[in-house]
């Protein structure tokens, strides 16, 4: 998987300004479309529900295929979406939880229970298994999330996370929530090589 390495180019490769920016609103707005938003005049409109099922399709493209590339930037979110959604929409939190419920919906139905159940140990550490930069904060925070929900029966909701998500900056807040998309990926492929389920 590779970071946000794609740049946008103002009115695209060959197109008009005016024709790239009107094929972007199409797109947005076409349901059956992946674009989560547009820029307009240097404003980023951001459809939050499509970046929501960005990211439930990427986590299940990767429970499909661990061996996918997913591109972070292409696939998931736009550095500019997840930050428009923290800092303008105040969504950390909701981002957060939907990213460990989603993970826990899809591992609880092709996983054994006390393998999806089982929590992330202090021990545990994303930086040692990719080349990732998370903080040690960054890094603690998701981890605890995960495993408070790896701990529930039911869904965590945004009040749930409120108190450790809103503490920190916008930029901390999208290391989280890439830091829990990591983790679902790395549990993922260690059940994956556990059990021999593909």
């Amino acid at each position: 998987m590779k970071w946000f390495g794609r740049q946008r180019k103002p009115g695209g490769e060959g197109q008009e300004p005016q024709q790239d920016g009107l094929q972007e609103v199409r797109e947005m707005l076409d349901p059956y479309h992946h674009r989560a938003s547009v820029e307009d005049g240097g404003r980023l409109i951001v459809q939050p529900g499509q970046v929501l099922e960005n990211i439930t399709v990427a986590m299940e493209r990767l429970d499909i295929d661990i061996n996918t590339p997913i591109s972070i930037e292409d696939d998931v979110a736009t550095q500019d979406e997840l930050v428009g959604m923290i800092q303008t929409l105040g969504l950390g939190a909701l981002l957060a939880a939907h990213v460990v419920n989603t993970a826990m919906r899809i591992m609880s139905a092709r996983y054994p229970a006390e393998l999806v159940r089982r929590p992330l140990p202090e021990q545990y550490d994303l930086r040692q298994l990719y080349p990732l930069t998370f903080t040690d904060r960054e890094h603690e925070t998701a981890r605890k999330i995960f495993n408070e929900r790896a701990a529930r029966t039911v869904d965590l909701d945004a009040d749930d996370l409120r108190s450790r998500m809103e503490p920190l900056a916008t930029g901390q807040q999208v290391q989280v929530v890439l830091a829990l998309f990591f983790m679902f990926g790395s549990k993922v492929g260690a059940m994956k090589h556990r059990t021999g389920i593909q």
